[in-house]
């Protein structure tokens, strides 16, 4: 099952985002202990989403025509955080440290296996739903309780 969210939603959410404030993106008022900003993270990638949403999924893609889910992840990533990242899933998956499922913040990296030798990563965005170009949706915020997410499901890392 995916997620629909509403055009409206979309303005809303990023509104609200947009009237907290830039604090940085590693540092801020609502910072942890160890400085990480999570609402920071969350406003940089609703922004990426907002500017690539819809976009369609394209295999070795790398703009606007067609992108893939690791090319779309390493933009991502190096446009909104400065962090240079390798361009396939593969080398991806390497990035980082490993982190449980269950401790993923915004930002984090998901990693699906979704077939024999297919990979898959997306953006934990909080809330249960991660941002990432879908083969089907393209650029899209999808649920992760979702059973196809669950089953495929195979590591998470923290590169932020």
């Amino acid at each position: 099952m995916k997620v629909r969210i509403s055009p409206g939603f979309h303005f809303l959410f990023f509104l609200a985002l947009l009237l907290q404030g830039c604090a940085g993106l590693l540092k801020g008022s609502d910072s942890g202990d160890d400085g990480f900003d999570g609402k920071a993270v969350q406003q940089a990638l609703l922004t990426q989403y907002l500017e690539w949403q819809g976009t369609p999924y394209r295999l070795g893609g790398e703009s606007r025509a067609g992108i893939d889910c690791s090319a779309f992840v390493q933009q991502t990533l190096k446009k909104h955080f400065s962090i240079m990242l390798p361009r396939s899933t593969d080398q991806q998956v390497t990035a980082g440290k490993i982190i449980p499922r269950e401790s993923a913040r915004p930002g984090d990296l998901l990693f699906f296996k979704t077939g024999r030798s297919t990979r898959h990563v997306g953006f934990y965005m909080g809330e249960g739903q991660f941002l990432h170009a879908s083969t089907t949706e393209g650029v899209t915020i999808s649920r992760l309780n979702d059973a196809y997410w669950q089953k495929t499901f195979w590591t998470a890392r923290r590169v932020l």
